[in-house]
């Protein structure tokens, strides 16, 4: 018996240094996140750390809050019957083992599908929205990647599940950062940009706490203009820098920081986490 207390004690003690920890990730990042002076560049796993699971899946967002990555973003669409699921792709042929679009399928059809892994059929089911707010709430920044034209719906589930704090939301256009910020005053916004032009539309509309920029518009002027306005500056390695690091060259990640971005997402969260620790930038 005494043993068994003891086991408990420790496994008891083990969770409340892990949770502990996960909130003090949580709180940093959400403080760099809202200081676009900080010098320290936020790492954003795509779809999850997917490297050893199913992209999108609860598997993958606890690796990411597991690896101490500062944000994982996710994609929300809608069923047939209208429950929120995540999904990148309209249909679910790529990711599971089922076949047919998300919007023409039922909540019921989704959850009896299994995801894929390198091609294999694993134990992982499609997330609800839902559940993955609830794995994230006050562990780790989520970058809500929204394929409906819903928002309403959206805060109304970030509202139930008390995760406002935890998420922001991807917009590309700046009529729908105003409309989500109407609808939800405080809710934290990316927005996304094509130009140097459109950084001034976005600036003349509202603002954001965060710009996500494309390779094209990564100039010193573009990146300078969004900080001066008080926001982020968001940029994907995805594609070629993104390969070029995970086979041994991590500077190819200058490309991206080059002119001040300082929020990176990336398919290999770890490694990129490493390389700017390395760096002295985190």
């Amino acid at each position: 018996m005494i043993k068994k207390i003891a086991l408990l004690t420790f496994a008891s003690t083990i969770f409340a240094n892990v949770f502990a920890q996960e909130t003090k990730n949580f709180k940093r990042a959400l403080k760099e996140f809202l200081d676009p002076e900080s010098k320290t560049v936020l790492v954003c796993a795509h779809r999850g750390a997917h490297n050893d699971y199913p992209e999108n899946s609860l598997a993958s967002f606890k690796e990411a809050i597991a690896l101490g990555i500062d944000i994982f973003e996710m994609d929300i669409r809608a069923t047939k019957d209208d429950s929120l699921v995540i999904m990148h792709d309209k249909s679910v042929d790529r990711t599971t083992n089922g076949h047919g679009n998300v919007a023409d399928l039922t909540f019921a059809e989704i959850k009896k599908m299994h995801l894929k892994f390198n091609n294999k059929i694993t134990d992982e089911k499609v997330p609800t929205f839902e559940e993955a707010l609830l794995i994230a709430r006050g562990k780790i920044l989520v970058d809500l990647d929204i394929k409906i034209n819903e928002f309403a719906r959206i805060i109304k589930v970030i509202n139930r599940t008390k995760t406002k704090e935890t998420v922001f939301a991807l917009l590309y256009e700046p009529s729908e950062t105003k409309q989500v910020k109407e609808l939800s005053p405080g809710m934290k916004t990316l927005s996304r940009v094509y130009s140097e032009g459109s950084v001034d539309t976005l600036y003349s509309v509202t603002g954001s706490e965060a710009v996500h920029i494309d390779a094209n518009c990564n100039t010193a002027v573009v990146v300078n203009k969004i900080k001066s306005h008080g926001s982020r500056v968001f940029i994907n390695a995805l594609g070629d820098d993104d390969e070029k690091a995970a086979s041994g060259n991590a500077d190819a990640y200058m490309e991206e920081l080059k002119n001040g971005a300082n929020i990176i997402q990336t398919n290999y969260p770890a490694l990129l986490k490493q390389y700017l620790e390395k760096k002295r930038l985190r």
